[in-house]
């Protein structure tokens, strides 16, 4: 045995006699069931719930159906890891300074990192950050000097009605904390030391009370009172209505760059967009296409219907600090208003097939929708490679709602130069929002 890996044993050793010598003042673990999958289940210790200064943090694990290997030590596998969490309840981002993998109940491996180091990130939807921060923030009330990040400002008001988590299980996002402590220091001190592994079964799961509504991101804005250019740029978005702050203010905002992304394995979108398009429309500062009832996709176990699609030149979007000549974002939304968009580009190639017959029936100027003539189906943008980014976002428009669920095609479709230039024309000229940073944000593919 070399030295180093009789260091390494050593420290998993004290670690592991340090969570057997908790002090006995503190009390015994609570473990709450958020989430049961075919891949994991999701449990948090209530007891370990604990408030300072503007934080809350708890301990939580996840119990995994089928071994893990580490990313940063393939030689270790595991089947249940710990970690303590951190939640800012006020800006919805969440932060890991504690990771202790398990295997068959033995240390395999731990990682931390100092609390003023820890990256804090905004949660996907429905992932295992999401779900624990949702019931671990329930109690949080968004006052005039706290009010959350992540609330849309504009005509959108929040939900009366606080929201629950559902009985049923639900799939978590790919995303999780426990399986990234690639960002985690490999030393670990005995603060927050976490209790050891029981052999016993889990408390039945609780349900949590009601989380803290969040306003639903809203309707763009017919673009009367904002432009691309000059004093009503997208510099000057929030300066032109107390609706718009969010385009200066917000913290999780779109466009972005893909150029750091996170290896989540995302399985194929399911989707029916087989649906005729009625009508199409020139507004102000863009292109619309409308369509019928009855085209969909199905994200985080929802069914959100397409509304509409819509055309950006040059693209909004970024692939390694690419920009492309065009890309059209298909609007989606689910019963509740909640939004999801996604986002196909194309670059300069040979004519588009399927958009020839539609540019033919280009509006000339901002009118009423007009009734298109011929076919047209979303079925005939869709890439054949099913791949693609995600990201939480923001409405690329004002109000800059956030909350949107973002999906970025990976492959991008061909268009030749006269077409791109079609449709530049009867736009008007460009209309692409300049990139926002990420601020922590992870993008998942």
């Amino acid at each position: 045995m070399t030295n180093r890996t009789l260091v390494t044993h050593l420290k998993a050793l004290a670690i592991f006699m340090a969570c057997l010598t908790c002090s006995p003042a503190s009390q015994a673990a609570t473990w709450t069931k958020l989430n049961d999958n075919a891949h994991s289940r999701l449990l948090l210790d209530k007891q370990s719930i604990v408030t300072q200064a503007n934080l809350k943090k708890a301990w939580v694990k996840v119990e995994y159906k089928t071994p893990q290997k580490n990313p940063d030590s393939v030689d270790k596998v595991y089947n249940l890891s710990k970690a303590l969490w951190h939640f800012d309840c006020a800006q919805q981002t969440t932060a890991t300074t504690q990771v202790f993998q398990y295997l068959n109940q033995e240390l395999v491996y731990s990682a931390s990192v100092e609390m003023k180091g820890a990256e804090f990130i905004e949660p996907m939807p429905e992932s295992d950050l999401e779900l624990a921060m949702r019931y671990v923030c329930k109690s949080y009330q968004a006052t005039p000097t706290n009010k959350p990040a992540t609330q849309a400002v504009g005509p959108a008001k929040a939900s009366a009605q606080p929201a629950t988590l559902d009985a049923t299980p639900v799939k978590s996002a790919p995303e999780t904390a426990l399986e990234k402590p690639a960002k985690l220091a490999q030393t670990t001190s005995a603060n927050d030391t976490p209790p050891a592994p029981e052999k016993a079964e889990p408390t039945a799961a609780e349900a949590p009370a009601s989380q803290t509504a969040v306003s639903k991101p809203s309707k763009p804005n017919n673009g009367k009172n904002w432009g691309y250019q000059g004093k009503i740029g997208p510099d000057n978005w929030s300066k032109l209505s107390a609706q718009y702050a969010n385009c200066g203010t917000g913290l999780n905002q779109s466009p972005v760059t893909f150029d750091s992304t996170i290896h989540a394995a995302l399985k194929p979108i399911r989707m029916i967009h087989k649906f005729a398009a009625k009508e199409i429309q020139s507004t102000p500062n863009g292109l619309r296409v409308l369509f019928k009832e009855g085209n969909m996709m199905v994200l985080d176990k929802t069914a959100f219907q397409l509304k509409h699609l819509d055309f950006h030149t040059p693209s909004e979007h970024q692939l390694n600090g690419q920009s492309y000549p065009l890309e059209i974002q298909l609007w989606h939304e689910d019963s509740k208003k909640n939004i999801a968009i996604m986002s196909i580009l194309f670059k300069t190639g040979e004519p588009n097939a399927e958009l020839t017959e539609l540019l033919a029936q280009l509006p000339q100027k901002a009118s009423e929708p007009i009734k298109l003539k011929t076919r047209f189906t979303p079925n005939e943008l869709m890439p054949t490679n099913p791949q693609y980014y995600r990201y939480s976002g923001s409405l690329t428009t004002p109000p800059c709602s956030e909350g949107v669920r973002w999906i970025v095609m990976k492959s991008p479709l061909q268009t030749s130069a006269e077409q791109v230039q079609a449709i530049t024309t009867a736009i008007g000229g460009a209309n692409n929002r300049p990139m926002q940073p990420l601020h922590g944000r992870s993008v998942l593919e």
